[in-house]
């Protein structure tokens, strides 16, 4: 499904990737790990070709150049820092977003309701987006793109501002989304919420990635082992030397 080769990618010349190589098949759940500012952001918007980089990323076998300009309604993006309008309900802004798609109301209404509801909206359907919080407005802009069932779905930092009921929703209908084809890759800094939810997980530290494949098949304790030998396991020494008053 998606394959990167060899990717590169440096902002004059500070390197922010270094031959980046991993695959992902189709309907698999991933999750980029890594802290803020290792290169997550620009990895996601590489494939979306919204940056220049130097490598090949390969969609279904042809360029993500040519697989986004003939498949343009089969992949969506949601940066982290989400654009909706402030004069719009939120009802008003989910049916915006389905008509520039061209996607009939009529055939997702009951997925728009029920969305509504499992990120506990549903009592602020006709309220304007101006009234919400940070929070809402993350909600609403994640509810536009899941009700579109993308064959490939791109998430940059999903559970900012999400209340705790609003996470575990999240979680699930990721979740039902993959099992049902959707190729969906997310980022985050927070290790917990890839766990006992992802195919694999991708590493990235210090510019490079490491691919971690059978994540839910193992423990959380393995999984934070086999993160912390990636990217240097040396918070433990740390802690034990640090002074605890």
């Amino acid at each position: 499904m998606l394959k990167i080769k060899n990717l590169n990618k440096s902002y004059d010349k500070l390197k922010v990737l270094e031959n980046i190589n991993f695959e992902i098949p189709k309907g698999e759940l991933i999750g980029i790990i890594g802290s803020n500012g290792a290169g997550k952001t620009t990895l996601l918007n590489s494939i979306m070709s919204n940056l220049d980089f130097d490598g090949e990323i390969l969609i279904d076998k042809i360029s993500n150049d040519e697989f986004i300009d003939k498949h343009r309604d089969d992949i969506l993006f949601l940066p982290d820092q989400v654009f909706t309008y402030s004069f719009l309900t939120g009802i008003e802004f989910i049916k915006f977003i389905l008509d520039m798609k061209k996607i009939p109301f009529s055939k997702v209404s009951q997925n728009v309701n029920l969305l509504f509801q499992l990120f506990n909206l549903d009592d602020r359907l006709d309220s304007l987006i101006r009234d919400y919080s940070h929070g809402m407005k993350r909600k609403i802009a994640l509810i536009s793109v899941l009700v579109q069932s993308p064959k490939i779905l791109l998430l940059d930092e999903p559970v900012s501002g999400l209340d705790t009921m609003s996470l575990i929703a999240l979680k699930k209908v990721l979740v039902s989304m993959s099992k049902n084809g959707t190729t969906i890759i997310f980022s985050t800094h927070i290790l917990d919420f890839v766990e006992n939810m992802c195919d694999s997980i991708l590493v990235i530290n210090d510019k490079h990635a490491t691919k971690i494949d059978g994540i839910s098949k193992m423990d959380k304790k393995e999984i934070e082992m086999r993160f912390l030998q990636i990217v240097g396991n040396e918070i433990d020494s740390k802690v034990d030397e640090l002074a605890i008053l």
